[in-house]
């Protein structure tokens, strides 16, 4: 219940959160097995008594299952009487988010980087092993896509590297770090989302690309969007490049950032975002001209109008507020240019 009285809708919980930090450091890496080895054998290299300093939270998603885990360096196996006893057959999509991990099949192996996610499949036997790593795993039953297992088991133990890989290592990092935000109500939507973005991104097909075709223009957006912010101070940030970085053509980036006003407004509105809270920083010290420079505005009276246009103050006018201590002056945005988390955005492109 909110201060006001209102009801909130109940938000998500974890079903299951763990760290070894609670147990004794001779026995961190026992408790760790204890958790895992229902259906892995794990070994370290080193002296299993000197400490295992591991943690994992768990999310149960409608049928799917979520887990954020991070963990030291280990050796892995899954073998075949294992997958015999327990008759856990569910693909696991792992997205690394440091760390190397190394896998051996019957059919050969492969190095998995981190930031691109893959495939595995607990109904296979393999061994590895990893560096210290910290990983998103969604795991995910075969029933989930009846018309697909053959497509996805070919995906398996390889990084998904395409273009549709990245955007579901994206999705995958926006579930990790929003479920805490999210309420019970929106669960269905996200098994919704969540299924739609595998099948398009994993098996893509005409049919399944349709279906998440609101999804994935969400997700280009937002990859865009976050290229635009990491490459602002670029003098060479075109919409030309840009299309180069996030692996789009130029028509299908001017459809996505249309409702905002075209790429280059937006570009220029991003770097107008980061003047603002420049000269809204007390402690920073350089002067007006070098910050509308370091962000490509090289004229200063343009600078100064687009800035007045922008915001309906002048840059010095800001700075002279931070400076007072009257307080940082609003950034005025309109709806279309408001920053909105990636989940929730894709969630919304379903309604």
């Amino acid at each position: 219940m909110s201060l006001d009285g209102a009801h909130q809708p109940p938000r998500l919980q974890p079903v299951h959160a763990f760290s070894t930090a609670s147990v004794e450091p001779a026995r961190q890496f026992e408790a760790w097995q204890a958790l895992c080895g229902a259906f892995l054998e794990l070994t370290v290299p080193g002296d299993p008594r000197a400490g295992y300093a591991a943690r994992c939270t768990t999310w149960k998603l409608g049928p799917l299952a979520l887990a954020s885990v991070t963990a030291p360096e280990t050796r892995h196996r899954r073998t075949l009487p294992q997958i015999r006893r327990d008759a856990i057959d569910h693909w696991v999509i792992r997205l690394p988010h440091h760390g190397i991990q190394r896998i051996r099949t019957g059919t050969g192996s492969a190095e998995m980087p981190a930031g691109l996610p893959f495939v595995l499949s607990l109904a296979r036997a393999l061994e590895g092993e990893r560096s210290d790593l910290a990983w998103t795993d969604l795991f995910v039953p075969r029933d989930l896509f009846p018309g697909l297992s053959t497509v996805i088991d070919r995906s398996l133990h390889r990084p998904l590297g395409s273009s549709l890989g990245l955007l579901l290592s994206q999705y995958l990092g926006a579930l990790n770090l929003q479920l805490p935000g999210l309420t019970e109500a929106e669960l269905p939507r996200l098994v919704t989302a969540t299924r739609a973005m595998v099948s398009a991104c994993i098996a893509p097909s005409p049919e399944t690309r349709d279906a998440a075709a609101p999804l994935l223009d969400q997700a280009r957006l937002e990859r865009a969007r976050n290229a635009i912010r990491q490459n602002m101070r670029s003098p060479t940030l075109t919409p030309k490049r840009l299309c180069r970085l996030v692996g789009m053509s130029r028509s299908q980036l001017y459809r996505l950032f249309e409702p905002m006003g075209g790429v280059a407004r937006h570009i220029q509105a991003e770097r107008l975002r980061e003047a603002h809270r420049a000269l809204a920083d007390p402690d920073n010290a350089r002067d007006i001209h070098e910050i509308a420079e370091d962000l490509g505005f090289f004229d200063a009276s343009a600078f100064s109008r687009i800035f007045r246009r922008e915001y309906g103050c002048k840059p010095s006018d800001v700075r002279a507020a931070a400076l007072s201590g009257t307080g940082e002056i609003p950034l005025r945005q309109s709806p279309a240019q408001a920053p909105a988390g990636t989940l929730t955005a894709l969630l919304r492109a379903l309604r």
